[in-house]
This record gives C-alpha cells, sequence and structure tokens, in this order.
C-alpha cells in the first residue's frame, strides 16, 4: 500500500474497502478526519484510492458556532422565563388586588365594594367577577339590613306588651283592689298577652315563609274557588264586613283560573289581604275583582279607606313597617310581609296604588304556565 505522506502510518479498513468496492464513491469521517474512497478497476487491474484530511478551520468554526448556539438557547430560554413571570405578575396582579380587597370586607363593612376597574363585563373575566362580587355584597347586605330592622322591630314590639304588663302588675301589687277591679287587672294583662302570642306567631310564620322554596309539584289551585272559602272564613271571623267579588270579565276557558301553588299558603296571603282592606277601610267593605286570562291572573282588593303617603309606598311590604294610615289601628306591620313573601313564591307580584283618587287597591300577578 502506498501512503504520502510516509509518516501516515494509514491502517486499511476492509468494512471500509468493501463499502468503496461496492459503491465505487464512498465519503466517510473517521474521528475529526473526512475522506473520500475510489474503487479503480482498469484493463484488468483492481485498485483503491483513499484521500483523508483534518479541516482545521471549518471545524474551529463549528466549535464557535456549536457554543454561540448553547448561549443564544439559554438566553431565549431564560428572556422566556422572565417574560413568562413578568406575564404572569401582570396578569394575576388584579386577582391578587381583587382577593386583597375580598378579605378586608367583613360583616362589620359591608357597605364597601371591590374595585371593578376597567374593561368590558362580557370579555374581561376580573371585570366580571369582581361584578358580580358586588352584586353579591348588595344582597348580603340587604339580607343583613333586612335582618338588623326584623330584631330590632322585633323585639321593640315584644319589649311594649311586656313593660305594660309589669307596669299593671305593680300597679296592682301597690293596691288594694276589689274584685271587679282585680278582674279589670286581668282581663288587661290577658289582653296583653294574647297580643304577645300574635306578634310571635307572625313572627313564627314570617319565619317560616322565609325558608319555604318554590316546587314544581305543587298541584294546580283554582283561585276563585279557594276566594269563596276565604271569604266565607273572613265572614266569619268578622260578622260586620262586607265583601263583594266578581270577575271583569268572565274567562274564556275555565282552566284560566287555575295556577300551580300551594292552596294553605294562597289562602294565608288572601286572608291577610281580606283582614288588611277591612281593618283600614271607613265602611268595613271589600271588593275584590279577578281578571284570568289564558297567562296571567290579576287580583284586585279594594278599600275605601285613609290613603297611603306615597313615601309609605315604597316600604309598605316592609316588616313591621306601618304607615300614617295604620295609626290608631292595633297590628304589628308583618301581614303585607307575608302576602309580599307568598306571592314571590309563586313567581308572582304585588304591589300597592290609589285608583280614582279614592280607593286602595292592592294587586296581585300570578303566571300561569
Amino acid at each position: 500500500i502506498y501512503s504520502s505522506p510516509k509518516l501516515l502510518n494509514y491502517k486499511v479498513d476492509t468494512d471500509l474497502l468493501h463499502t468503496i468496492r461496492k459503491l465505487e464513491v464512498s465519503n466517510f469521517s473517521k474521528g475529526n478526519d473526512q475522506g473520500v474512497g475510489l474503487y479503480l478497476h482498469t484493463q484488468g487491474h483492481q485498485g483503491y484510492s483513499i484521500a483523508t484530511g483534518y479541516d482545521k478551520y471549518a471545524l474551529s468554526r463549528l466549535a464557535i458556532l456549536r457554543l454561540i448556539m448553547t448561549f443564544v438557547g439559554l438566553g431565549t430560554v431564560l428572556a422566556i422565563g422572565v417574560f413568562a413571570l413578568y406575564y404572569v405578575i401582570v396578569v394575576t396582579r388584579p386577582l391578587i388586588n381583587l382577593s386583597f380587597q375580598m378579605r378586608r370586607i367583613t360583616e362589620n363593612n359591608l357597605t364597601q365594594r371591590v374595585n371593578v376597574g376597567k374593561g368590558n363585563v362580557k370579555n374581561n373575566e376580573i371585570v366580571r367577577i369582581a361584578s358580580n362580587f358586588n352584586e353579591m355584597l348588595d344582597r348580603l347586605e340587604k339580607a343583613f339590613q333586612l335582618q338588623k330592622n326584623f330584631v330590632h322591630h322585633a323585639s321593640h314590639e315584644l319589649r311594649t306588651p311586656l313593660a305594660t304588663m309589669l307596669a299593671q302588675t305593680e300597679s296592682a301589687l301597690g293596691k288594694e283592689l276589689t274584685a271587679a277591679q282585680s278582674k279589670r287587672v286581668l282581663e288587661s294583662l290577658k289582653e296583653d298577652q294574647q297580643e304577645m302570642i300574635d306578634l310571635t306567631n307572625s313572627l313564627l310564620l314570617l319565619s317560616q315563609y322565609e325558608n319555604i322554596r318554590y316546587s314544581p309539584d305543587w298541584p294546580d289551585v283554582r283561585i276563585d274557588e279557594l276566594l269563596y272559602d276565604t271569604i266565607t272564613a273572613a265572614k266569619k271571623d268578622n260578622p260586620d264586613i262586607t265583601i263583594n267579588f266578581d270577575f271583569i270579565n268572565p274567562p274564556e276557558n275555565e282552566s284560566h283560573l287555575c295556577i300551580q301553588g300551594n292552596e294553605t299558603l294562597l289562602r294565608s296571603a288572601f286572608r291577610n289581604l281580606i283582614k288588611n282592606a277591612y281593618k283600614y277601610s271607613d265602611d268595613h267593605h271589600v271588593n275584590i275583582l279577578i281578571e284570568a286570562k289564558a297567562n296571567t291572573i290579576q287580583l284586585y282588593f279594594d278599600n275605601n279607606g285613609k290613603l297611603m303617603d306615597s313615601a309609605d309606598c315604597e316600604r309598605i311590604f316592609l316588616p313591621f313597617f306601618r304607615g300614617e294610615n295604620a295609626q290608631g289601628q292595633k297590628g304589628f306591620g308583618i301581614g303585607l310581609s307575608i302576602v309580599k313573601r307568598i306571592v314571590e313564591l309563586h313567581v308572582g307580584t304585588i304591589n300597592y296604588q290609589v285608583v280614582n283618587g279614592d280607593t286602595n287597591r292592592f294587586t296581585l300577578l300570578f303566571f300561569r304556565t
């Protein structure tokens, strides 16, 4: 084997020779050396020509390029990491601020609201969460305020008969009373005790209705028949009451007089409205009108009595509220609150208005499904 230079000391690789003979021209690498092998077959003679070389400058540049690519890759990863961290901080900052604001809100400062920020509620989730949270706080504040007013008024209403009973008892104990005087004191105490019982029952009833929820399993209730039964019961309780019940327009179908509901609750609502109209009328006369359509039923409870001030109309359905026209009348201001709750349970509405300039009217609207 001839080699140049003489000091090359090249060792023949049999496998490489077979590859060169098969391909006739073969490029190969051996360590850092690169080479090409040729198979020569001329005039019956065979031979191989192999040339190898070491590209010092190209390999040096390749090493530098490899180093550059390594630093570029590491730098890119580092830059992406820094950018991702910054992006996460920017994106989560509103959530962190929102969480911090939420933690500062307690039952003692329900009037405080979180900052909604800028953006469209439909497209910005943070704005939507903040807005929904504020709406929830509005409902909670209203519930807490109602509960606070309820406790305040309940304690006030209970304190009055208790104080009266205590004063009467102390007065009776400090005197030598005759049998007739003792009887009058006992009758007065009995009246105060009955008042406390009525108030307690009303409070329990209101609390009970607050916990009742609409049920899709409620049966159909015939409104006109229920009103007839309630009117009959009202006349037994108040013999001097006069009740007129009529239809504005005869219903096209008897089924238009039915709604899905709880008969006991509806009876309680109608009884309270009749009792309210009777109590605050000038002539103990109550006029009830019903208008039944395919999709709605409207009930009107009218009486001719002292009209309510416009300022009182907005608060008439609040527990324990009593308007100026209720002065001098016994009561606790709970009946209309119970009626409103029952009507709302049946997905209906109730409102008060003055008609014809001299008539108090409560309008109930029920929707038929």
